[in-house]
């Protein structure tokens, strides 16, 4: 919409309405006119009358700040020639009231679409052609997936685009896909021209079923007439085969993002809503076996998270070390959201003692002012665990640099990276040996056993685990795992020398990816474990927003700080004499650790790889909330 206002001002237009309720933020960047560093958090309808006004101080601008709504549509088209269609590509609903009631008035409407490199048009004309209803063929029941695609092939009947975008970054359930600045710009050109068209009446208008695309990438320009719009019989089996590639490229499973709450001007109030999204991104974080052990408290604009630790009594959970790591990556999570509601957070650790259950209380502040949203908000829904092996591509020094960079906020938390392939390699002699120990210690498989969910039906049920293919073992994988649940048939696959296959997958992941990391804190008391897990999930969001797959390599750490906190009787006389010799070899890749007094936080690979298919769930909201 910003380059249509500032394109439509520079030809010599002289009033506009304006509508827009939404705020600059770091992701319009890359298309977005009026999206400057300077202005990031600014409502977007000030920063372009602003810039309007700066190109012709003579304009005559009636703002509309609370956006296009069912309540002031009539308003916003009183008086208007012109429509330009500047409306996310999801807002389906207020755009097709937007549309039907611009026909019942008597006014114009151009939808330009940035596809790819190219822009697709359409003029919908009060007089003559199609309604939207009729060219996109809108019915009763239309779930919004097959909205979204019925708008996205009726408005680009000659999809040029599809044979380079990557539809693996479209997806119609989250509300995801990709832009460009440049499709933006020949949006604003195509869209501009037919309105200066309209407006001076110089020319037969073609409004739909009349398209028009325009691809300079594929260097191609296509117009044509698509009878009977998406009711055309060719058109149909386009939207059919459309749907099964969009359908067969994403990703299968995505946690769905919470709504932001709605916030007036000037409204920062603390409501029940943006205490529910606070909790909402809280829990995306990750947890050891995604055992989830949170609990929360809410007073007023104070959330207490507390530990619950009778979600994991594993092994591996040595002093609730690991679960108190993941409520450092809540806090975190908890502490960048509250930016996304214009909230300033304080946190209050361990208020009740190191000993205690509460972890911490996260108080929100509504007079703090400037407070800017994170620019790794959005990185809160996509974070995940990627167990596939990752490409043998090599990550540029500027990426490694920001994944270094991204716990500095916390001075006594330190990230150790390593990249070089022989490090690698012998990074991966540790997994394997260590790992050897989770399927030859009984309490470690069984547990490991309780926690996979093996059926889709028992993932959906219980919400919390991992769903088998989550694992990324592969078919013969997965009838192993269930093969070899019972230990007795584990014990006997052991004996076999068969149990090992399990290391050798976990080495052969360390082995395909160009980099790993290990993070540690200066201590090992429970406040220095939440601090890390804070750092971790900066350090994880950061990856992912770079584009980047991690998967965490606990054994080692949490085996680590076992023998540390708790001495070697853990573990059995063969399995002590293994990890004497791993520790030895642990500590010369990381000589900057002293592995008696700095407390491990995460071991853990990252490089690119494929989107994962399957994903962990997260339990209701209401499941972690204590009562009362």
């Amino acid at each position: 919409g910003g380059v249509h206002l500032v394109t439509m001002a520079r030809t010599g237009v002289g009033r506009f309405h304006l509508a827009d309720f939404d705020t600059f933020e770091t992701a319009n960047v890359n298309r977005q006119y009026g999206a400057r560093v300077s202005d990031l958090g600014k409502p977007k309808l000030d920063v372009m009358i602003d810039q309007a006004i700066k190109i012709n101080p003579y304009l005559k601008i009636k703002p509309f700040p609370d956006g296009v709504n069912e309540a002031n549509i009539d308003a916003f088209l009183d008086g208007v020639d012109v429509v330009l269609d500047g409306l996310d590509f999801f807002q389906f609903d207020i755009r097709r009231q937007l549309f039907n009631r611009a026909r019942e008035k008597g006014v114009y409407v151009i939808t330009a679409g940035p596809m790819g490199f190219s822009s697709a048009m359409l003029i919908f004309s009060p007089h003559d052609g199609m309604s939207f209803d009729e060219y996109f063929n809108i019915v009763e029941g239309m779930s919004p997936e097959d909205q979204y695609l019925a708008f996205a092939l009726g408005l680009a009947p000659r999809a040029t685009h599809i044979r380079y975008m990557d539809l693996a970054k479209v997806d119609f359930g989250s509300k995801a896909g990709p832009s460009l600045n440049i499709a933006c710009q020949i949006c604003a050109g195509m869209a501009a021209t037919e309105a200066v068209r309209i407006l001076l009446d110089r020319g037969k208008v073609k409004p739909v079923p009349y398209f028009f695309q325009f691809d300079p990438y594929s260097q191609k320009y296509h117009k044509g007439k698509l009878q009977l719009g998406n009711r055309n019989p060719i058109q149909k089996v386009k939207m059919r085969a459309a749907g099964f590639l969009l359908e067969r490229n994403k990703p299968s499973f995505r946690r769905p993002a919470a709504d932001v709450p709605r916030i007036a001007p000037g409204d920062q109030a603390v409501t029940k809503d943006k205490i529910r999204y606070l909790i909402e991104a809280g829990i995306q974080a990750p947890s050891g076996d995604n055992a989830q052990p949170w609990k929360f408290a809410c007073h007023g604009d104070t959330i207490d998270l507390y530990l619950d630790k009778d979600a994991d009594h594993s092994f591996f959970n040595v002093q609730q070390i690991a679960s108190i790591i993941s409520s450092g990556a809540v806090l975190e999570n908890m502490w960048i959201a509250a930016g996304d509601l214009g909230l300033g957070a304080h946190i209050d650790y361990l208020p009740a003692g190191e000993t205690a259950d509460h972890m911490a209380t996260l108080a929100l502040r509504s007079d703090e002012p400037s407070v800017q949203k994170d620019p790794l908000s959005e990185s809160l829904w996509q974070r995940n665990t990627n167990r596939t092996f990752y490409r043998h591509q090599s990550i540029p020094a500027t990426v490694i640099d920001a994944i270094k960079a991204s716990p500095s906020g916390f001075p006594k938390a330190s990230l150790h990276i390593v990249t070089k392939k022989p490090d690698l390699r012998n990074l991966a002699k540790i997994v394997y040996q260590v790992d050897r120990i989770r399927t030859e210690y009984r309490p470690l498989h069984e547990h490991l056993c309780h926690m996979i969910r093996f059926t889709d039906a028992e993932a959906q049920e219980k919400k919390d685990g991992l769903p088998i293919k989550n694992l990324e073992a592969g078919l013969a994988g997965e009838i192993f795992l269930k093969a070899t649940r019972p230990w007795p048939v584990m014990n006997m696959a052991n004996k076999l020398g068969v149990g090992r296959m399990v290391a050798l997958h976990a080495v052969g992941g360390m082995l395909s990816a160009p980099g790993a990391a290990l993070l540690t804190v200066e201590g090992m008391r429970p406040r220095d474990f939440l601090v890390g897990g804070q750092a971790l999930e900066r350090i994880w969001l950061t990856i992912s927003k770079t584009g980047l797959c991690m998967q965490p390599m606990t054994a080692v750490t949490l085996f680590r700080m076992r023998w540390v906190l708790e001495g070697k009787a853990g573990f059995s006389k063969p399995h002590r004499e293994l990890l004497e010799a791993v520790w030895e070899n642990y500590q010369e890749l990381f000589p900057g650790v002293d592995m008696n007094k700095h407390g491990q936080v995460m071991l853990f690979r990252f490089g690119y790889g494929r989107a994962i298919k399957h994903g962990t769930h997260r339990k209701k909201m209401e499941s972690f909330l204590n009562e009362g």
